[in-house]
């Protein structure tokens, strides 16, 4: 099968490309880095569907955003422009040049504008939204998918990420900012009481999720792709100190992080992957970070490393 993939450099979208090709698919990467990306603005349509005509996808993996919720904070409009208008230029794109369908990455944060409890992929958005930039704009890209199927008749999937961890992460996500103070020399910076939960995802898992939404059963659907259970930001930590031999631990205010995605009173449910698409997460926590230090220490202190003797 033949696929584009947008954001295919980029931490996840790297995961997801290599799980395309070792499935055996076509892969053709649409991003601002990479030495086999095409450099091309999301927001150009005219630019995405001459490259889309001269290749014609078979699927579009629409992955590129601002993902960091701190940068979207900061920077409303540019957040709004590259993930909504992004979305929607891809999606015309893929619409003009006959594309089967268009797999579109969200995130399990757009479960902050439902109501408490057990919540599934069938559960509305509530009027009052999700108080947050980033997480809006990832509610507006998925009703840009639901409105593209129904005007124009792209089918969609929906992929609601989990909170992702593993090889290759980028800094501010909160295991990286750990590895990053860990193997600094410094301690590691909990914002808040440690309390906040998340159900962390490897990347490997998530990645595979990508391969079984190519299953027809997937054509116009969504699914929750959470971890295996709820980790508090303390418990992860406590096990990153000890895996580094004992690094200390600070707790701090951090007014940055307003508005982000709490998992208090709600439980998100990952029944629906399972049950349609057979997928589930697989990685234990612990060795899923032994990996992600090893990678750490081998690619990122390294380079630190050389740049610093250099």
């Amino acid at each position: 099968m033949k696929c584009i993939i947008t954001g295919g450099s980029g931490f996840i979208g790297a995961h997801v490309v290599k799980a395309l090709r070792k499935a055996g698919h076509e892969v053709l990467v649409v991003d601002g880095k990479g030495s086999d990306a095409k450099n091309i603005d999301i927001c150009a349509t005219k630019q995405l569907s001459v490259l889309f005509g001269e290749y014609r996808p078979d699927v579009v993996f629409h992955l590129a955003a601002v993902a960091d919720a701190r940068k979207a904070l900061a920077s409303p409009v540019e957040a709004t422009m590259i993930n909504v208008a992004g979305t929607a230029s891809v999606l015309e794109a893929a619409r003009q040049t006959g594309a089967k369908r268009v797999i579109v990455a969200s995130t399990v944060w757009v479960c902050g504008a439902m109501k408490n409890g057990l919540v599934d992929e069938t559960e509305p958005f509530l009027p009052s939204g999700a108080g947050h930039i980033y997480t809006t704009t990832k509610i507006a890209s998925e009703l840009l998918a639901h409105d593209f199927c129904r005007l124009y008749n792209l089918p969609f999937t929906i992929l609601r990420y989990g909170i992702p961890y593993g090889p290759g992460m980028w800094e501010g996500l909160v295991l990286r900012s750990f590895l990053d103070n860990a193997l600094s020399g410094k301690p590691l910076v909990i914002f808040g009481d440690g309390s906040a939960s998340r159900r962390f995802v490897y990347v490997e898992d998530l990645a595979g999720a990508h391969i079984l939404a190519l299953q027809q059963v997937a054509e116009n659907q969504t699914y929750n792709l959470e971890g295996m259970r709820s980790v508090t930001i303390k418990e992860l930590a406590e096990l990153v100190s000890r895996l580094l031999g004992g690094v200390p631990i600070e707790y701090r205010p951090e007014p940055t992080r307003i508005g982000e995605f709490q998992y208090f009173r709600r439980l998100i449910s990952n029944s629906k992957g399972y049950i349609e698409l057979g997928w589930e997460p697989v990685m234990d926590l612990e060795e899923g970070v032994r990996r992600t230090i090893e990678w750490y220490k081998a690619e990122v202190a390294a380079l630190q490393a050389s740049k610093s003797a250099v």
